[in-house]
């Protein structure tokens, strides 16, 4: 019997029996990449909601700016 076929076929074997270890690791993997797109969307919706608020403001300053002007009559 020769020594590579012995540990290919005790690999397999091997291998055969961790399955589910296997399977649990690429739910793992895929839990975190989850929880990493999770993580970049807060942050993303939490920049728009920044941009939205700082557009509002400078848009109510220019209506109060254009309140206050008197207006000026053309010579």
């Amino acid at each position: 019997m020769d020594i590579q076929h012995f540990f290919s076929t005790v690999g397999d074997k091997i291998s055969t029996s961790f399955v589910p270890n296997q399977v649990l690791e690429k739910i793992l993997f895929m839990k975190v990449a989850i929880i990493l797109i999770a993580i970049s969307l807060l942050i993303s919706s939490l920049a728009l909601l920044v941009l939205a608020i700082s557009h509002h403001r400078f848009k109510k300053s220019i209506m109060l700016v254009k309140s206050h002007s008197s207006p000026t009559l053309p010579k």
